[in-house]
């Protein structure tokens, strides 16, 4: 073990906390794909509602922190493989010195408790539940029985304009949660950005 490249186990790290996550969230995977085909194939009203909604989730917020998390990634394996392939820092050499051990410590223990933490708690969503709430929707969305409690209630009830605000809100509430774990993935991306750091810091300087 004393010999072992610290560059090469970021990139194991790196690599064996994606396939381990994917895992421990397979489920959640699993019911949200099923939930957009099942969308996709018998919804196409919904789909039109939440078209003209998209840019309440599609934000740069959102999409930031993820596309700095694979782009880490990324980088590290390129650095470690292709830029600086002979790049080494042995573990022995850095237990070796004390501050070598307290500044990869430092580094290490907050990206193993985010990481920990990713790992432990998952998400959940009914998708049963999910799914009946959009088949009512698309139910009342351009039907005779939307049209009819319109005309009975002369406009006051209109239940097509009340489903596309709940598909609004809906989506508010899913981008509130989604910017939650976002700002998470941020934090999660500092800390191995400053592992990552840390390590070729200690190359640089030896």
């Amino acid at each position: 073990m004393a010999n072992r490249n610290l560059i090469n186990l970021f990139d194991f790290y790196l690599a064996g906390m994606l396939l381990i996550s994917v895992y421990r969230r397979r489920r959640v995977y699993a019911d949200g794909i099923r939930l957009f085909l099942s969308t996709f194939t018998r919804r196409r009203k919904v789909i039109g509602s939440l078209s003209e909604n998209r840019e309440i989730l599609l934000t740069w917020d959102v999409l930031r922190p993820v596309c700095t998390a694979v782009a880490l990634m990324v980088i590290q394996w390129l650095c470690s493989r292709v830029v600086w392939p002979t790049a080494t820092v042995k573990v022995g050499e850095v237990f070796d010195s004390w501050w070598r051990t307290l500044a990869v410590v430092a580094a290490f223990v907050p990206m193993f408790a985010v990481d920990m933490y990713f790992l432990i708690r998952v998400g959940r969503f009914d998708r049963a539940e999910t799914e009946k709430s959009l088949d009512q929707a698309e139910n009342w969305l351009g039907t005779w029985k939307g049209a009819a409690v319109r005309v009975a209630t002369l406009g006051y009830v209109n239940p097509a304009r009340m489903v596309r605000d709940q598909v609004r809100q809906g989506l508010r509430d899913l981008g509130a949660t989604v910017g939650w774990a976002m700002n998470w993935v941020a934090i999660q991306s500092a800390c191995r950005l400053a592992f990552g750091l840390t390590v070729w810091g200690l190359w640089v300087w030896g």
